[in-house]
């Protein structure tokens, strides 16, 4: 098959957006399907993902920002990138944060990436004049990517595909008006009539698209790369437990209070908890509310690899979860990343959750939301360390979310919807 696949985010921009879809076109190329990528120039990310197909089937376009104004108004889009919102005095930060979402709601419709429209149209039209797609995939959020692969079908004459790694409207960290909601609804709807096919990444959210949209809906859940692990790992011998996080943090939401509260239970100076990615000095402020802050510590982002490397090290794994029904279907792809590095994953958050079920299914950690379990579960941790110098983790069979697996079940999709 032809395949051009539409996508925002791709490498070497560092997020976890052009992770999957990096990888579905690395996965979808090696297994012999032509595939050509339309994506975006400058985007606020490191370039530190590695580029896995060949640059001569990418076309990368410039595009407007439109926040450009909210970012130079608060430092630039390097700073909101890196830190948010959060310098200043707390009056200040609400007015800004209450005029930021003003501004989103009206200009950033139906998002942020928006200003890529017309270029990338320009830019597609120009590719489906020298090569004509069997299909085109798009890639969402960025959900102006399905603006651009609906027009793109249109002048192509060929299927388009929507992959929802979010929703859209029905996303549970939407905090749309009223106003902005029933029209987002109108405007899927309408975008999303001229789809061949829907992919999603858990059953929740596919059975949430079947309500709304009678077309073909498959879950292909998000994975890991055993190619992407390092191989000569060795974890620290300080006698200190060291719990690795990699990602943001959502506060009031997937936010490590229970686990700063277990930690004062514990009373145990042998355990240091490191965070790595953006938006993260919530934490750092929540750790020293709770009198913790001298075993958590803060990192800058790292590149992916590093980041999986990071993974592998740790004596444990922290995972955050909002405990609401909303976050069901929620699929990370940190969860996928967690299991592929082989380590013991201590969820905090509900349990009623697509990854918190995975995790006890496979009997790859503790999934809890109570600050005295939590403690406990570190206890025995400790414990072991001390008696084995490691956290062994039973062997846990995930071949089924390898990267080359879901991509494969795709490209199966892919080939029902164009006969090819």
């Amino acid at each position: 098959m032809r395949i051009l696949i539409v996508s925002y985010y791709f490498p070497p921009f560092n997020c976890m957006a052009a992770v999957r879809v990096g990888k579905t076109a690395k996965f979808l190329q090696k297994m012999g399907h032509d595939v050509r990528v339309l994506s975006a120039k400058e985007q606020s990310f490191p370039e530190t993902l590695q580029v896995e197909i060949g640059e001569s089937s990418i076309v990368r376009t410039r595009w407007w920002n439109v926040n450009k104004p909210v970012q130079w108004f608060v430092g630039g889009k390097d700073v909101v990138a890196s830190q948010g919102i959060s310098e200043g005095k707390a009056g200040k930060v609400a007015v800004l944060r209450w005029l930021g979402k003003l501004y989103k709601h009206l200009f950033n419709l139906p998002d942020a990436q928006i200003g890529w429209l017309f270029p990338a149209l320009s830019a597609g039209k120009a590719m489906c004049e020298n090569w004509q797609p069997d299909i085109i995939y798009a890639s969402a959020p960025s959900f102006t990517s399905l603006l651009v692969s609906r027009r793109l079908a249109k002048i192509s004459g060929c299927p388009w595909v929507a992959e929802f790694r979010d929703l859209w409207v029905d996303n549970p960290y939407n905090d749309f008006p009223v106003w902005r909601q029933k029209l987002e609804r109108i405007w899927e709807r309408r975008v999303l009539a001229s789809a061949s096919g829907l992919v999603t990444v858990s059953q929740p959210l596919a059975d949430t698209l079947k309500q709304y949209f009678n077309l073909p809906v498959i879950v292909i859940t998000n994975g890991f790369d055993p190619d992407d692990y390092p191989s000569d790992v060795s974890r620290s011998t300080d006698g200190l437990l060291h719990i690795n996080y990699t990602g943001m943090i959502y506060p009031g939401r997937r936010d490590p209070g229970p686990l700063f509260e277990a930690l004062r239970i514990l009373g145990s100076d042998r355990i240091r908890v490191n965070f790595y990615g953006r938006y993260l000095e919530s934490a750092r402020e929540m750790a020293r509310s709770i009198g913790v802050g001298h075993l958590v510590q803060i990192h800058p982002p790292v590149p992916y690899v590093q980041s999986l490397r990071l993974q592998c090290e740790a004596d444990l794994l922290l995972l955050l979860l909002w405990n609401s029904s909303q976050e069901k279907g929620v699929f990370t792809g940190k969860v996928f990343e967690y299991l592929g590095s082989g380590r013991p994953i201590l969820v905090v958050g509900g349990s009623d959750n697509v990854a918190a079920e995975l995790i006890s299914e496979k009997d790859a950690g503790m999934v809890t939301s109570e600050p005295q379990l939590i403690a406990q579960y570190l206890a025995r941790c400790l414990a072991l360390k001390d008696a084995q110098g490691d956290i062994s983790q039973s062997e846990v069979d995930v071949g089924e979310f390898s990267r080359e697996e879901q991509t494969r079940r795709l490209a199966s999709f892919l080939q029902t919807l164009t006969g090819k």
